[in-house]
């Protein structure tokens, strides 16, 4: 009885790690942007376009600069910089970039990674900030309100430092419903809500000057999709 208990405990371990590497292997690099030439800032709308060039100095190499808070003012309170992946519009993916903060009050800089981007009035996005407050360091959904928090903050929000790399990633499992947000490999934001929707990524913040490079997005399927979001 005890050995055919074990048998059984055996099958269903190596069910689940089947069932994990095959999740795992249908995901497909679908982008990839070391922001190397001055048109790789041609696969993004910006809420701005003014506001964001190439940078000489990146994580190797060169990167995409954002140079702070343009004329742009969101519908609802949301964030005001906002760079928009064009054509490719997702539900389940993972979004890997190394980003740096360029502002000069390290409390207050945040980064936003935006996905289930509809329009510029319906959207969702995670906010890393430097502190954790009921408006800060969270993910939110933008419905054609006010930003709405959808989740939790692990901690009570990150360390930018001064003219320092970092590398930020989002899982988006559409199947399980979650998002999480992970910096330096630390999972520091999480939601759970059935509401999150298909749409295209992007990446930005409130107010703070900013720099991303090396950015890489999976995904298990896409539809492309040509959609203007700030025109």
């Amino acid at each position: 009885m005890k050995k055919a208990f074990l048998l059984f405990s055996f099958s269903l371990f190596v069910t689940f790690i089947f069932a994990q590497n095959d999740k795992e292997t249908k995901l497909k690099t679908i982008y990839n942007q070391g922001f190397n030439n001055d048109k790789s800032t041609d696969d993004f709308e910006f809420s701005n376009e003014g506001k964001w060039l190439i940078s000489k100095m990146g994580k190797p190499g060169k990167s995409l600069k954002c140079s702070g808070k343009g004329d742009y003012t969101s519908a609802h309170e949301g964030p005001s910089i906002i760079a928009v992946l064009k054509n490719y519009v997702v539900s389940s993916f993972e979004l890997e970039m190394t980003i740096q903060q360029n502002g000069k009050n390290f409390d207050l800089l945040d980064f936003c990674i935006f996905f289930g981007i509809k329009d510029k009035e319906h959207y969702c996005y995670a906010q890393i900030a430097g502190h954790a407050d009921k408006k800060t360091h969270n993910i939110f959904k933008v419905d054609g309100s006010k930003p709405e928090v959808t989740g939790q903050s692990l901690n009570k929000g990150v360390l930018w430092g001064i003219n320092e790399w970092h590398n930020v990633k989002v899982i988006r499992d559409a199947d399980e419903k979650t998002v999480k947000v992970y910096f330096d490999d630390e999972l520091i934001l999480e939601s759970s809500d059935e509401s999150f929707e298909p749409g295209f990524i992007g990446f930005g913040s409130t107010s703070s000057a900013l720099k991303v490079d090396n950015i890489k997005l999976s995904t298990t399927e896409f539809t492309e999709n040509t959609t203007s979001i700030f025109k």
